[in-house]
């Protein structure tokens, strides 16, 4: 089966994949890797980041000092604007 977003999985999906990713995640802290969080990472379609264009989840081992950066500089958009996105957003789940 080939899903290319997340809105494309169904709730069988999406359940399979966070049970993969619970375990995986579970097999990462046990494994004797340095491993002091997990960043899950999903990008879904090209503005967000999506190369390869299947539905995937990256489960990533931390700790502190790793060299990985992820930023977001959310500022850059008022509260009003964030407020009139949300309206959007509840809308459309309406």
């Amino acid at each position: 089966m080939h899903i290319t977003g997340l809105a494309d999985a169904d709730d069988a999906v999406g359940t399979a994949i966070w049970r993969a990713v619970r375990h995986m995640s579970a097999a990462l802290r046990a494994s004797g890797l340095r491993c002091d969080g997990i960043r899950l990472s999903l990008a879904d379609g090209e503005a967000a980041g999506q190369d390869v264009f299947h539905l995937h989840l990256h489960v990533v081992p931390r700790y502190p000092g790793d060299g990985v950066v992820v930023t977001a500089d959310w500022k850059k958009r008022s509260r009003e604007l964030l407020d009139q996105d949300a309206v959007l957003i509840r809308s459309a789940l309406a």
